[in-house]
């Protein structure tokens, strides 16, 4: 063991730890650290901790994280919060943020373990959403924000057409309200890998760095879809609680493209290509699964 190690060893233990009087034992590396932000080094600890150390390249993603973690656990009732987990420790190590929490486990792999455990997860996931969705209601909020959103997405021309025309016109319902969204907790990256399950069995979402307080609805739902593969079935009676709930399929559509040009004008080192990928599956699942619910004919 070399003196860094044991010195790292020894911060993480007295983090972990406070009572004093424990080592760290047990160290298993789970994966290696990339340069990109997202990249961090995984490993855990005492076979009962995961330890997340920000890249060389992104000193700081790991206290970016625990920031995030924390500004949605102040913000949010304790009940809508359930998806969280505890903050262990966090830290730094080296000039390298870290971050530390409870051991989960990833959802089954394989195809008949993810065949069985995707009505679960929904049961549990989708529920969730929908509180978020509801807690602020009945707030007013500025539509700024969401006009900012629209012009972001207009800027980018090589997305589709019929996105950019839709953007356009959801900008100019903003402008007249006639259309009055509101901000909605968002977590920005739901997709399987960062749903866990704890060992009670409960499940547990992870990789916060990307979220918002006063977010956008529906695209966590929509990359929900797109990752476990819910059936048409219960997509399109989550959007039909949305349609009601926003006050038609406008105040749907304008979540949406609220969260893609939230992200589209925050690409950073995210490449764009990507994103116009991304933004145009999202789109098409979304007016797909609408076209859908009102009895029509699926174009995507």
């Amino acid at each position: 063991m070399t003196d860094d190690t044991a010195a790292a060893l020894d911060v993480l233990g007295r983090a972990i730890y406070p009572e004093g009087g424990r080592a760290i034992n047990e160290v298993d590396v789970i994966r290696s650290e990339s340069s990109v932000a997202d990249g961090a080094a995984i490993f855990l600890l005492d076979r009962a901790f995961v330890l997340f150390v920000a890249p060389h390249e992104h000193p700081e993603a790991a206290e970016m994280q625990r920031t995030a973690m924390v500004r949605i656990q102040q913000s949010l009732p304790q009940a809508q919060c359930r998806m969280l987990l505890p903050i262990t420790a966090s830290g730094y190590l080296a000039e390298r943020s870290f971050i530390v929490l409870p051991r989960c486990n990833p959802l089954a792999s394989g195809r008949i373990g993810r065949f069985f455990e995707k009505r679960r997860v929904a049961d549990e996931i989708l529920p969730w959403l929908r509180e978020l969705a509801v807690w602020k209601v009945r707030e007013t909020s500025d539509p700024q924000r969401f006009i900012e959103s629209m012009q972001a997405l207009i800027r980018m021309e090589d997305l589709p057409g019929d996105l950019l025309d839709t953007a356009r016109r959801i900008e100019q319902g903003l402008r007249a309200t006639t259309i009055r969204p509101w901000h909605i907790p968002m977590h920005g990256d739901l997709w399987r890998n960062n749903i866990m399950r704890r060992e009670d069995g409960s499940l547990a979402v992870i990789d916060w760095a990307g979220s918002e307080v006063d977010g956008y609805g529906i695209y966590d739902l929509v990359r929900f879809k797109q990752s476990l593969n819910i059936s048409k079935a219960s997509y399109c009676h989550e959007l039909r609680w949305y349609t009601e709930a926003m006050g038609g399929e406008d105040g749907v559509i304008t979540h949406l493209l609220g969260a893609l040009g939230h992200y589209g004008d925050r690409l950073g080192e995210f490449p764009r290509e990507r994103f116009v990928t991304l933004a145009s599956e999202c789109y098409a699942l979304l007016m797909s699964g609408l076209s859908l619910g009102r009895g029509g004919v699926a174009h995507a």
